[in-house]
């Protein structure tokens, strides 16, 4: 069995006790690659000719979370790209780019992280902090609207400098590359509600993900080569798979303790 396919047999092992309690919803594979939407994408950055969609971007993702989420959208300039772009189990979107300066001198830049949340100008702010943002969908009265609560990861060390208005996810990394040098980004969107919608529990669930993704970020399946390039976290050693599937449990028995608390 690969390692990722034993990561996804043990995530959903360890969640199914949970199902019947935790009922959370499925995220939906929309990644864009080109030609449609799945669960991933590898291949170049930048966009698509006559629409001018990102390659990568991710849209809708389940429930109306997401308009256009997840590319780079000022500051690549001369920079080559790469994109590597997954729905990981737990509905994790998992965004991972790498910039390479092909040129012969050295490229100061800001390069954008950008994202089209689904709220329409409504969003509900409900935690902000050094490289995580838990957000949702206001419904008017400053509750969960029908759109997921969305924990949204821009690193650990403070390279990442995240900002959100009404609908509008922005990360600015200022970066410098020497000739020949290359560095890499790693971002993640996880979704949070239960099948019928957010609940209380919900918010409570995305940030202790959101905690969980920046202290240990979910790095299977990542080379050693992309994982040492890795610019906007400081990395522990790499866990193994049964410690994000425990971690997964955990942020399952969480949801459901606070959803029989409230």
């Amino acid at each position: 069995m690969s390692f990722n396919n034993f990561l996804s047999a043990a995530v959903v092992g360890a969640l199914l006790p949970l199902a019947a309690q935790a009922q959370q919803f499925q995220a939906g594979a929309g990644v864009f690659d080109g030609n449609g939407y799945g669960s991933s994408y590898s291949g170049a950055g930048g966009f698509t000719p006559l629409f001018n969609q990102a390659l990568g971007q991710v849209v809708d993702g389940g429930n109306g979370a997401f308009d256009a989420f997840g590319f780079y959208n000022a500051g690549v300039g001369s920079l080559g790209q790469q994109r590597q772009v997954e729905l990981l189990a737990g509905n994790v979107f998992r965004f991972f780019d790498t910039f390479t300066n092909t040129g012969s001198s050295t490229v100061s830049t800001t390069l954008n992280f950008f994202g089209n949340l689904g709220s329409d100008g409504d969003e509900l702010v409900s935690h902000v902090s050094a490289g995580l943002v838990v957000s949702c969908e206001d419904d008017g009265f400053g509750a969960c609207g029908s759109d997921p609560v969305l924990a949204l990861v821009s690193g650990n060390n403070g390279l990442g400098q995240a900002a959100i208005t009404p609908d509008r996810y922005n990360v600015r990394f200022e970066v410098s590359l020497a000739p020949g040098q290359s560095l890499s980004l790693l971002n993640y969107a996880f979704l949070a509600s239960e099948v019928n919608g957010p609940t209380a529990a919900d918010l409570g669930l995305a940030l202790a993900t959101g905690q969980q993704l920046q202290a240990s970020p979910w790095l299977q399946g990542l080379s050693r080569q992309q994982i040492d390039g890795i610019a906007n976290f400081n990395l522990s050693p790499v866990p193994e798979p049964s410690t994000w599937a425990m971690a997964l449990l955990g942020m399952g028995l969480l949801g459901w303790k606070l959803r029989r608390r409230g």
